[in-house]
């Protein structure tokens, strides 16, 4: 007979298949139902997303005098966002003699390797938190990977994305695994386009896990290194003034799943409706002052909740802490939620331990996460938008939910006092 994490996986994954029928009956927007963007993204990707801007990226730097962000992103606004080593990657695609493939067949391939990556992964993982995994766990496992509208928006967009998410998940299976210093190494190749995951370096210093930061400082030593010789010095410290005007502007777009992207919307700063590749919402001090606190705040709960409770340097602290790291950022799109995924399989993995009632929110926030709910669409500004973060309020709930149950499992473990 089948255990009851069993049981209760295979139910919700098709009371997720079921919930994301009758959302693509309901409604056919193609951005709105993840069946109908998943569909999309295998027959007619949009595909760009980042290269398209890394494209703009690599000619600011083979222009004359070099410099990429003083005219792309200052002078033209164009919202090229990624530090210079990013641009490695598109670089040893455009100038590999070896494959013969048109630009756009290279770039789906290695989208939709990711993409297959991650699911598999994400099997993986749920394996090595049961010690096995059967077909149908696999295979729900797998659908809820499908039907998991991060992932789903990040292969549709032509997402870099994707192939971070693979590395992460990547990263988790060899933390919990034992093999501390790769887990660093392939988690370090992130920072080169999320260079926020290098406080990862603080937390595996303050976990006194050695080999994992020696392993991460050295791998992100290097890529900084091969960064400043290759793109310059200069090209490097100009990315610093990015990210100081990307925190104090933030995005007011619907699609920012953020403490930023929330306020903006509901004092109407900003456009939250549409797209505009060249426009960020004015500065507003109080916005900023309420994002940076709570991200300083997220950052402090990461660290040191884990270490107060007893589970420090666990699997569980690993993933506490990367996922942190989405919900804190000044922009965060919907595709960067796709950490999360691998949160939820941890927590799937220990469904028996979860009470009714935890379980049931579980389920309500996976369904959250995975689906856009056009009743309380993001679409919205002014106090009705705050029914639209959806998505952030789900991620900080499972966050919760795993930071209390590590807690309580923590104190079942100690010892009564005779």
């Amino acid at each position: 007979m089948p255990s009851s994490s069993s049981r209760r996986l295979i139910a919700l994954a098709l009371a997720a298949l079921a919930f994301a029928v009758l959302l693509f009956a309901r409604y056919r927007q193609p951005d709105t139902a993840t069946l109908e963007i998943v569909g999309h993204a295998l027959t007619s990707p949009a595909g760009t997303d980042s290269s398209y801007y890394m494209q703009m990226g690599l000619d600011a730097f083979h222009a004359p005098g070099h410099r990429i962000y003083p005219k792309l992103f200052f002078a033209d606004h164009q919202k090229f966002i990624y530090p210079p080593a990013s641009l490695f990657l598109l670089e040893a695609m455009n100038r590999s003699p070896r494959i013969h493939l048109p630009e756009d067949t290279a770039r789906r391939a290695l989208l939709l390797v990711s993409w297959l990556g991650t699911l598999a992964a994400a099997v993986w993982f749920y394996r090595e938190q049961r010690a096995s995994v059967t077909a149908l766990e696999a295979g729900s496992i797998v659908l809820l990977g499908v039907l998991f509208l991060p992932i789903a928006e990040a292969l549709y967009r032509g997402q870099a994305q994707l192939g971070l998410t693979f590395l992460w998940g990547l990263s988790a299976i060899l933390w919990s695994r034992g093999r501390r210093g790769w887990a660093g190494f392939i988690l370090a190749i992130t920072c080169a386009f999320k260079p926020q995951l290098a406080l990862f370096l603080l937390w595996g210093a303050l976990r006194k896990e050695w080999r994992f930061t020696g392993a991460f400082a050295a791998t992100a030593g290097f890529i900084g290194v091969c960064s400043l010789a290759h793109f310059g010095v200069q090209n490097n410290l100009d990315y610093f003034s990015v990210l100081s005007y990307l925190s104090r502007h933030g995005e007011a777009l619907w699609a920012n799943q953020s403490v930023n992207g929330i306020l903006n919307r509901l004092l109407r700063n900003g456009d939250p409706m549409s797209w505009n590749p060249t426009v960020y919402p004015p500065y507003r001090a109080s916005i900023y002052l309420a994002s940076t606190a709570f991200s300083v705040v997220g950052i402090f709960a990461g660290l040191l909740l884990p270490w107060r409770n007893g589970w420090a340097a666990t699997t569980a602290d690993f993933l506490f802490f990367g996922c942190i790291s989405v919900v804190i950022s000044p922009i965060a799109w919907e595709h960067h939620y796709g950490y999360f995924f691998f949160l939820l399989v941890y927590l799937f993995a220990r469904a028996e331990r979860l009470s009714s009632l935890r379980w049931m929110v579980l389920a309500a926030c996976i369904l959250a996460m995975a689906n856009r709910l056009p009743p309380f669409d993001h679409r919205l500004q002014g106090p009705a938008s705050l029914v639209g973060g959806y998505l952030f309020y789900a991620g900080l709930a499972v966050l919760a939910l795993l930071a209390i149950e590590q807690h309580e499992q923590n104190e079942h473990r100690e010892p009564h006092p005779s």
